[in-house]
């Protein structure tokens, strides 16, 4: 069981830059590299549902918790 995180790609295909996401969100640009980069171990249910609801007006379309984390099965 492997869980990805994705956030870099949707905002690379939604044409966000980390540091305008991470502004928006209010939350530090740290925070928004490291999930990028893969390099968080843990990530708070307040702060992801906080990036995932700042997408939305950034953007105008809608998102999901696939669009930031996705489940991959080891069986791949």
């Amino acid at each position: 069981m492997s869980i990805k995180i994705v956030l870099g790609h949707t905002l690379d295909a939604a044409n966000i830059t980390k540091n305008a996401l991470a502004r928006e969100a209010k939350v530090r640009p740290n925070l928004i590299y490291d999930l990028c980069e893969g390099k968080t171990k843990r990530l708070d249910l307040d702060t992801l549902n906080n990036i995932i609801n700042t997408l939305r007006p950034m953007t105008g379309n809608d998102y999901s918790l696939t669009d930031v984390l996705v489940y991959e099965s080891e069986d791949k």
